[in-house]
């Protein structure tokens, strides 16, 4: 939805008002996101994140290496979210997504490494001779 000239505020208590679970809103500058905000209906957290180096399915040139988007519900890896303030971005986010089936082969990993965290987004192939991890672009 674009928000047109509505104030974050008043987006939220339109959400509320529908009983929406999560607001996400992304910023950005003359085309590029630089910037989401998640907040969990109807008190809270929410968060800001800064995006930095964003590539979406749209800057991908050669679309076949992409594949196709799968909508099954994701695992879900953290690294190196240890500390008070890790913990609670994991809250944050793991809170966004369902729980998956037990055989679900996409992966989302979300990785901290000097207060930022990189997020990619992966299939799992194995079979009986081999395992292996493939990744999705766009990251």
């Amino acid at each position: 939805m674009n928000r047109g000239g509505q104030v974050i505020s008043e987006i939220i208590e339109t959400c509320r008002s529908h009983d929406f679970t999560d607001v996400i809103l992304v910023h950005e500058n003359r085309g590029v996101p630089d910037g989401i905000v998640i907040s969990h209906l109807p008190f809270g957290p929410t968060a800001y994140f800064g995006l930095l180096n964003v590539v979406t399915r749209h800057d991908i040139k050669d679309k076949k290496s992409m594949g196709t988007m799968s909508e099954a519900y994701p695992h879900l890896i953290f690294d190196k979210f240890s500390t008070k303030l890790g913990e609670r971005t994991v809250n944050i986010l793991k809170h966004l997504f369902p729980v998956p089936k037990p055989d679900t082969k996409r992966i989302l990993t979300f990785a901290n490494q000097s207060d930022y965290i990189s997020f990619r987004q992966c299939f799992s192939d194995s079979s009986k001779m081999s395992m292996g991890v493939r990744q999705i672009l766009p990251k």
